[in-house]
């Protein structure tokens, strides 16, 4: 397994959260959404034209900007 940013996953690849770079309230606002160390993450699909992405985590579908998706580290 390879740390990368959750950013590079593709429609339909899966990862394991290992660690949220942010800091203060986007860390926050990450973990309210689910985005937390520990949990399974899978990229479902891309707004067209480099709009937000779509990731399936803890049971729910959550919209996040590319510069938001580069504060999560996975492991694939």
């Amino acid at each position: 397994m390879s740390d990368a940013l959750l950013s590079i996953l593709k429609d339909g690849q899966k990862g394991l959260i290992t660690k949220i770079n942010g800091v203060g309230e986007i860390k926050s606002r990450l973990a309210a959404l689910g985005f937390r160390k520990g949990c399974m993450v899978g990229a479902l699909y891309s707004a067209p034209m480099g709009g937000p992405r779509t990731y399936f985590v803890c049971g729910c579908q959550v919209s996040l900007r590319q510069n938001e998706s580069d504060l999560i580290q996975i492991s694939q």
